[in-house]
């Protein structure tokens, strides 16, 4: 066999993972000379080693050879180990941007403004010209505007306003307000051609309370409403969900005794919910039944007298998509590596302010906490909803790292955020940009570097961990390796946004109104 076609060997072998492909190095010299020397079966392998996957519809027009597709793949890893910027350019601000909500997805950036809602397309590729950016707005009551999202994937611009409405029993307190959520076109703000309905209607809520978690995965909108109100009665916190496509109206709700905080999808078909001092993953493959849990897990136990007071996952940007679309990456992170990001406070029962709070976040693979399910099956069977939960100490250490709590933003294997370079630092100082990269590779690639300083990084090795920290009485866990990098250069930032190409660096003022966005493309 080893006599047929070079040619044809190669199409055979591109057929394998990057496993496979070094297997096959090891069954015989000829082999190993194929696979050394082929540029397809090389980048293969590369992909693999970068934890990557190719995102084909970046390329404009035609695709890059394949050797130039490895030298980018490696020139853009290189870049964000070192924060070696390709290129930054500055974006102009409308003046009525007021920014109090914003969003970013895919290329397109959106916050609000003094009469609606503006939005911005960064240029597509690093090739692009910064003069590509194109804007536009839309006209919304910004009044009556309690949030927004969108999806520029499906086109899609989800609204969610309020209108006044009456409590009609006498203990209430406050006023009662009505929640509907517009089905948009982001570039049209007209219905949307798709949506089933043009206006959902979520749960009523009292109007010092807004809803929280709207968020859009393929078919699907959720929105978290805490102290929800039916038939003048307030049920809860809960969390709805549409299918905003189903002609059938598919949509089911879920209720909170003990109140929930945040939710996100792990798939197309599942979901995380972080409740106080508990995460559940939902299932919902089959839609003639409403979402099953299919595990659960505590927390790390706290000393007396404390409780959780809040559980959240941290501002993620989506790095890749259930739908194909131009993206200004040519790769992202392999799906099952990505980082999931949780931030977490916690407070003595009697005082309960700021002062007296601790807050700090962990980081986590997806991978690992799918691995849930099969856990929790194993151990307890199906969950109940009064059921036994797993106890953190059976998962967490081995699969988490802890971190003092900070603004960052996460993509796929990194976060970014501002550090200050002095103590007592004013809102207007320049900043350092940190990174901490999570690929897997770095771990067996990189221990041996520890370069300190603002001319490099540092390797921090996972670990598992018997220490206890205050005010939790069980480890936490410091399981997973990355490397942190702080740039040498100082910008001028207040937070930071990032996905798997770019870092878009935020300056507001004192009164948080955005001034300017400097981007930095990799």
């Amino acid at each position: 066999m080893v006599q047929l076609p070079l040619e044809l060997w190669c199409h055979i072998l591109a057929f394998l993972d990057a496993y496979g492909l070094l297997q096959v190095r090891k069954t015989c010299k000829a082999l190993k000379g194929m696979v050394d020397n082929s540029e397809i079966l090389q980048y293969i392998i590369d992909l693999r080693y970068f934890r990557m996957v190719e995102t084909m519809g970046a390329y404009e027009t035609d695709v890059p050879p394949v050797a130039a597709r490895r030298k980018r793949l490696k020139q853009q890893e290189a870049a964000w180990q070192r924060i070696e910027y390709q290129r930054g350019y500055i974006v102009t601000i409308p003046l009525m941007i007021s920014g109090d909500i914003d969003e970013i997805a895919g290329d397109v950036y959106g916050t609000t403004g003094r009469d609606g809602i503006y939005f911005m397309r960064l240029p597509p590729t690093l090739e692009s010209h910064p003069d590509l950016v194109r804007y536009w707005s839309h006209s919304i009551d910004v009044a009556t505007l309690m949030d927004f999202t969108f999806c520029p994937e499906q086109d899609l611009l989800i609204l969610v306003t309020s209108a006044p409405g009456k409590l009609n029993f006498a203990w209430a307190l406050g006023s009662l307000t009505h929640v509907d959520i517009h089905l948009r076109s982001l570039t049209t703000n007209e219905t949307h051609p798709d949506a089933a309905q043009s206006i959902l209607k979520a749960f009523d809520i009292n109007c010092e309370v807004f809803p929280a978690g709207l968020g859009i995965f393929g078919n699907y909108i959720g929105c978290l409403c805490l102290d929800a109100i039916a038939d003048d009665k307030v049920i809860g916190d809960c969390m709805q969900m549409w299918d905003w496509k189903s002609k059938n109206g598919y949509q089911f709700t879920l209720f909170f005794e003990e109140g929930v905080n945040d939710y996100m999808f792990l798939a197309e078909d599942k979901f995380l919910v972080a409740t106080r001092g508990t995460m559940e993953i939902y299932s919902f493959a089959d839609e003639t039944k409403p979402p099953q849990c299919t595990s659960k897990v505590s927390l790390p136990s706290l000393m007396d007298h404390w409780v959780y007071h809040s559980v959240y996952e941290t501002r993620t940007t989506a790095c890749n998509s259930v739908f194909p679309y131009k993206h200004s990456s040519f790769f992202h992170p392999s799906p099952d590596d990505e980082l999931i990001v949780i931030s977490v406070s916690v407070h003595p029962v009697s005082i309960m302010n700021e002062t007296t709070a601790h807050s700090c976040l962990f980081v986590a693979r997806r991978s690992a906490i799918l691995q849930l399910e099969s856990l929790y099956a194993k151990t307890y069977g199906q969950p109940t909803s009064n059921g036994s939960k797993l106890l953190w100490s059976t998962w967490g250490p081995q699969h988490t790292t802890w971190f003092r709590n900070c603004e960052q933003s996460t993509c796929g294997f990194r976060a970014a955020w501002p550090i200050n370079i002095t103590p007592d630092h004013m809102s207007n100082e320049l900043r350092r940009l940190c990174i901490r990269d999570f690929n897997p590779h770095t771990a067996s690639n990189y221990g041996v570097e520890d370069m300190t300083g603002w001319h490099g990084g540092q390797f921090i090795q996972g670990e598992l961990t018997t220490e206890i920290c205050y005010p939790f009485t069980e480890p936490l866990g410091s399981a997973l390796s990355y490397r942190e990098t702080v740039s040498k250069e100082l910008f001028d930032v207040t937070e930071t946004l990032i996905d798997d190409s770019r870092i878009l660096l935020l300056k507001r003022n004192d009164a948080g109104s955005l001034q300017k966005i400097i981007v930095l493309t990799f």
